[in-house]
């Protein structure tokens, strides 16, 4: 687990008593409002360029049709749908998800698609498969929000079979950007935000982990998803209170901060994004 040490951060079990944070899909079915973390996913999906990252993601996979698929973290299940188009019919794609939550909408979702996919519940750390049992696996999202990326990988090479492509990507969160003419205060809110989501710098750890658990043929991708201020808000606002409660920063820093994007946002001129990276290696 990454060490995050700052005075700033936010002991998690404080935050639990706090809703409508992206920092805590680790307990989404316990949230009051679990319809926060679905309109996130939703939210990030509709992103200008997310289909660009996708794409990569996909790339990297190398599907064939007639593949056995898994997505680790399947969310709504989105993910999970399109790689069963590309399958077709004589494939299969299984999402799983630890979350009820996320797996009751992701069935829902699908319930007229009438593709090769199913959504399970389960634990990153226990999947309910055999050895060898698909020809590709991937997560978007999920090592950032994991007490233990590295035995999640080794999980998801265990029921890959020999030659399989893994691919994961998670956003590194002192790589989020926005445009403000208070650098001091920019630096401070992200490291914020970096700091108390549970792996902050997953995008950055990503290629350490891939050639630790011995994977080859290892690709790494830099990638940067401008976002909207809608989306930008759903990242911050929630840990950002938190801060605030917490005494991490003032009302003054937070009031200032907004009022900055809102005017930018106002005067259509908003620019705020999150930088992360792709890596795909293949199970010898």
């Amino acid at each position: 687990m990454l060490d995050c040490t700052p005075s700033c951060f936010i002991k998690r079990s404080a935050m639990n008593k706090y809703n409508d944070n992206m920092a805590r899909f680790d307990t989404v079915d316990q949230a009051a409002h679990p319809d926060f973390f679905t309109r996130f996913l939703d939210k990030s999906l509709s992103l200008r360029d997310i289909g660009i990252y996708k794409q990569m993601m996909i790339d990297l996979l190398a599907i064939k049709e007639g593949a056995a698929l898994l997505d680790v973290g399947c969310g709504t299940g989105q993910d999970a749908l399109s790689l069963a188009e590309l399958v077709g019919p004589g494939g299969r794609v299984v999402g799983i998800d630890a979350s009820e939550t996320m797996i009751q909408e992701a069935r829902t979702r699908a319930a007229e698609a009438h593709l090769p996919v199913e959504y399970l519940s389960g634990n990153a750390y226990q999947l309910p498969f055999a050895e060898k049992t698909f020809d590709g696996c991937q997560s978007a999202r999920v090592f950032e929000h994991l007490s233990e990326p590295g035995r999640a990988l080794a999980e998801m090479i265990r029921v890959a079979r020999p030659g399989a492509r893994i691919v994961v990507a998670d956003a590194d969160l002192d790589l989020l950007m926005v445009d403000i003419p208070d650098r001091t205060l920019a630096r401070k809110l992200i490291h914020l935000v970096c700091d108390n989501v549970r792996q902050g710098w997953m995008g950055r750890q990503l290629p350490r982990l891939f050639r630790e658990a011995g994977l080859r043929n290892i690709v790494i991708i830099g990638s940067v998803l401008p976002s909207d201020f809608a989306f930008f808000k759903m990242i911050f606002d929630g840990i950002l209170q938190h801060s605030l409660a917490a005494g991490a920063i003032s009302a003054e820093e937070l009031a200032r901060f907004w009022s900055y994007l809102e005017e930018a946002e106002r005067e259509q001129r908003f620019f705020g994004g999150v930088g992360g990276f792709i890596v795909s290696g293949q199970k010898p």
